[in-house]
């Protein structure tokens, strides 16, 4: 099967580490005696995806020559000096392949405290609601609507575009919405708001 490489896509590797950040507590974040051999940055983001696009990917270090002339013992990297990671281009994901991680706590404030909004949209706060969202959260990320807001020992927080459309009474009408989450390894994303405010970054 062709890949798709409309957009630009790249996964964050090294070969040194196969620990993800997934594979630590999410409340608790990245610890351990991995953090000595390893910084926290590339433990973050290690095997995960993203849009080659500035504010859609892990900043990149900029050396300068004098820096390099002065500095000629340690090795440059991608990220910081000695770094391991390397970036590899992968086909623009599919809808299909992002898995979505979302507590059952978070629906449930979902359906509580943003009844009103999904209410003033007209739809309602129900299974069949979650479902369109998931659905357009999908296919915003795919499309690079989203932002990093920042990488710390919790991982790459980044906010995504939602576009509803109105629904009932409201048929017609367009909503754009903000939607927090985490970007896991590997296509998988972890709920952190599903509707966190209306939108108001203007990278799109």
């Amino acid at each position: 099967m062709l890949a798709e490489w409309t957009s630009k896509w790249i996964k964050v590797i090294d070969k040194f580490n196969d620990i993800v950040i997934d594979d630590f507590d999410y409340k608790k974040g990245i610890q351990g005696p991995i953090t000595m051999k390893h910084c926290v940055k590339c433990i973050a983001i290690n095997q995960c995806w993203f849009l080659d696009e500035e504010g859609k990917k892990p900043e990149e270090v900029n050396y300068g020559i004098e820096e390099i002339i002065k500095d000629t013992k340690n090795k440059i990297g991608l990220y910081h000096y000695n770094c391991h990671c390397k970036k590899i281009d992968i086909p623009k994901p599919k809808e299909s392949d992002i898995k979505l991680i979302i507590p059952q706590g978070k629906i449930d404030w979902l359906f509580k405290d943003k009844s009103g909004w999904i209410k003033a949209m007209g739809h309602e706060p129900n299974n069949d609601f979650l479902e369109y969202l998931k659905n357009q959260i999908r296919t915003s990320y795919t499309l690079g609507k989203y932002y990093i807001m920042k990488i710390d020992n919790h991982g790459v927080a980044i906010g995504i575009q939602l576009i509803i459309n109105g629904a009932r009474e409201k048929s017609g009408k367009t909503y754009v919405l903000s939607s927090g989450w985490m970007v896991f390894s590997n296509g998988k994303l972890k709920s952190n708001t599903l509707i966190a405010d209306w939108w108001k970054n203007e990278v799109v």
